[in-house]
């Protein structure tokens, strides 16, 4: 068993966002960090420790909700899911949330599908890479909410991200307050994906003390050009927009 997962008092924080979480709910969370850390132990999915889990993981995923409230039954799709963040705890936040955990890794799919089957999560896991996956039918322009944390700089994440959502979708994109001028300079980016970007920011308390999340908001407003997302070597090569 991991050392002392963070403190839970923390959580009270999301009722000033309007999300007001069940015992049952904060069972279900404290249970996926339990089973993240224990299966830390071999597969490596996180070098954040438990003792600061609550607010690093937890808060950190919940905190798009302060920014952005999903449609009831709204699609939601996390790029890079890695150890489930921030789709799990949304997913468990808001039950009716129909949601689709994308990543590239045998490992984390793997970890992804056990997860959800212990809290009973009805999500769906799909192993691929976003870039690819996104000119699949079954996923281009499907989406109402496009989610992604630590995944790639702006430029590069609004051209993954775009094309899954549909018009008048959200996509949002968790980013750190020292990366306000790297979400400002993807907006040229973001239009010729069509969509409109705009950054919140949104501050909470953490084990370590407080702070301050930057979040990317990519408004859908037009279809995106067929030739979009290119390659992932093509987008580093050449990023929409600047420099990668």
């Amino acid at each position: 068993m991991p050392a002392r997962i963070g403190n839970w008092n923390l959580l009270q924080q999301t009722e000033s966002w309007g999300l007001v979480l069940s015992e049952s709910q904060k069972d279900a969370l404290r249970h996926y960090l339990e089973h993240l850390y224990l299966s830390n132990e071999r597969l490596n999915l996180t070098r954040v420790p438990p003792e600061q889990a609550v607010g690093r993981h937890l808060l950190d995923s919940l905190c798009l909700l302060a920014v952005f409230t999903p449609p009831t039954g709204a699609h939601v799709l996390d790029i890079g899911s890695g150890a489930g963040l921030p789709g799990i705890p949304l997913a468990i936040a808001r039950p009716d949330l129909r949601v689709a955990l994308l990543d590239s890794h045998g490992k984390t799919v793997k970890f992804l599908q056990e997860t959800c089957t212990l809290l009973g999560i009805h999500a769906t896991i799909v192993q691929g890479r976003a870039e690819e996956w996104a000119h699949a039918p079954e996923a281009r322009e499907q989406f109402d909410v496009v989610t992604a944390r630590a995944v790639a700089k702006m430029p590069l994440l609004a051209e993954l991200m775009t094309p899954f959502l549909k018009i008048g979708g959200v996509g949002l994109a968790l980013k750190s307050a020292r990366e306000v001028e790297e979400i400002q300079q993807a907006a040229p980016a973001a239009q010729t994906l069509g969509a409109a970007l705009t950054l919140r920011t949104v501050a909470f308390e953490t084990e370590q003390g407080d702070i301050q999340r930057a979040i990317a908001l990519l408004s859908k407003e037009h279809p995106t050009p067929p030739r979009y997302p290119r390659t992932w070597a093509q987008m580093l090569r050449r990023p929409l927009g600047g420099k990668a």
